[in-house]
């Protein structure tokens, strides 16, 4: 049996671009809210596992600190002498997470949790490669399920997506590329 049939393939497309083409195109799911921040060069993040509201940002010219609960950029350090441990893929923190050694993601790797306790998730869609649509599925949703398509959001478009996830708290999540963060945050926290 052959499963590389050009014409299974063309179906399979076919009905995934039917499933997109249903997906509200909008660049904040409701009940949450954003900020966009501009990153040159960021290579890694990761949230501390101590103060899951706090994000550590990870670039070619050093490393910030976010609150995601202010939507805000507290902290910066431009200094490039530090060291990531990228077997382990952690980063000693800056500042008030100077003691903390966070699990990072990014350019080499890792990766963040792609739900929440609440049935909220983040799924990635590369129908045109390189362009990524990342797409948000509320409370247990799912873009894969027809009767589920008008419930989601395709809330951003990329062809540089360095990492993408959502905090251990569940309360925020992240869309991270080379030169843009995205912080999203529940509205009613």
């Amino acid at each position: 049996m052959n499963f590389f049939r050009k014409d299974i393939e063309q179906e399979n497309r076919k009905r995934l671009r039917q499933l997109l083409d249903k997906v509200k195109v909008q660049s904040c799911p409701d009940e949450w809210k954003f900020e966009h921040f501009a990153v040159s060069g960021l290579t890694e993040i990761g949230f501390s596992e101590l103060n899951p509201d706090v994000l550590l940002v990870i670039s070619g010219n050093g490393r910030g600190l976010f609150d995601c609960s202010s939507l805000k950029k507290n902290e910066r350090d431009n200094t490039t002498d530090f060291e990531i441990d990228y077997s382990n893929l952690t980063c000693y923190g800056i500042g008030e997470l100077k003691e903390e050694k966070i699990r990072i993601s990014g350019l080499h790797g890792g990766g963040l949790p792609l739900g929440n306790s609440n049935g909220d998730s983040i799924e990635i869609m590369a129908l045109d490669w390189p362009k990524i649509d990342i797409i948000f599925q509320p409370k247990w949703s799912s873009i894969y399920a027809e009767k589920d398509g008008n419930k989601c959001f395709r809330i951003y478009s990329s062809d540089t997506l360095k990492t993408y996830g959502f905090s251990s708290n569940g309360n925020y999540f992240i869309i991270a590329t080379s030169s843009d963060l995205l912080i999203f945050k529940k509205k009613y926290i």
